[in-house]
């Protein structure tokens, strides 16, 4: 019995080390399978197939975009960054450069919104979003500035988007009540607020002994509306 038992342990003991063996020998081929990838920025495509080839990595090109700078079929990304871990026969990602484009974006700073619009579109791309801001120094409906800038390469179609001046900023005022004034006062109080005006006569019906002739019965924009140099006000009188 002694001897079963002894023969027992010494069988178990063989096992625990082969078992432990067997995972050390897995973990190392798992190590040995990973391997570090290179840096392809900038290299051509027929470098980089050798490169990855001698990794055993396989090559993925994503997309194909243009480059102000680097020539047809560089890479100008890649995806794991170079010097990441990686297993073998796992796919590396890259963008690749269409070169520069033959198409560039025209000069719409200094042009009037309308005309911008215009050259955009007979230079082969569509306009983009038009955005607005005041300007003190700039004309109302001139470019201020374009993304992408002037001179930059830009597929056929592809859109390019202005901010546009509005002008210096209006002041705001409140329409004071001009409802039961006489006219001559009434435009008197536009006139000083640099309004414009226009005033309409209408007969009127019964009128109340507060009221006299040539008052004012009803105006547009009504009393504490927001108003500003260009706004026109329009006052009803009677008659």
């Amino acid at each position: 019995m002694k001897r079963f038992l002894k023969g027992l342990g010494i069988f178990i003991v063989l096992a625990g080390v082969g078992v432990v063996s067997a995972f050390a020998v897995i973990a190392l081929l798992l190590r040995q399978e990973e391997v570090r990838v290179p840096d392809l920025a900038g290299q051509d495509i027929v470098t980089v197939v050798e490169m990855l080839n001698q990794q055993g990595l396989q090559l993925k090109i994503e997309r194909r975009d243009p480059h102000p700078t680097l020539p047809r079929d560089t890479v100008i990304s890649q995806t794991p960054a170079a010097g990441s871990g990686i297993k073998k026969g796992r796919p590396v990602r890259v963008i690749v450069s269409l070169g520069q484009s033959d198409a560039q974006t025209p000069k719409l700073i200094g042009e009037n919104f309308r005309k911008a619009d215009i050259m955009i579109r007979q230079a082969g791309f569509f306009p983009g979003a038009v955005s607005r801001v005041s300007s003190a120094n700039i004309e109302r409906d001139l470019v201020i500035a374009q993304a992408p800038p002037a001179g930059s390469p830009l597929d056929k179609g592809g859109k390019i988007s202005i901010l546009v001046s509005s002008g210096k900023k209006s002041d705001v005022y409140v329409m004071p009540k001009l409802i039961g004034k006489r006219t001559e006062e009434a435009v008197g109080i536009i006139n000083r607020m640099g309004l414009q005006h226009r005033v309409v006569y209408k007969a009127g019906g019964e009128k109340s002994p507060a009221q006299t002739e040539r008052t004012v019965i009803s105006q547009k924009p009504g009393p504490g509306s927001p108003v500003t140099v260009d706004t026109s006000v329009d006052i009803v009188v009677s008659k």
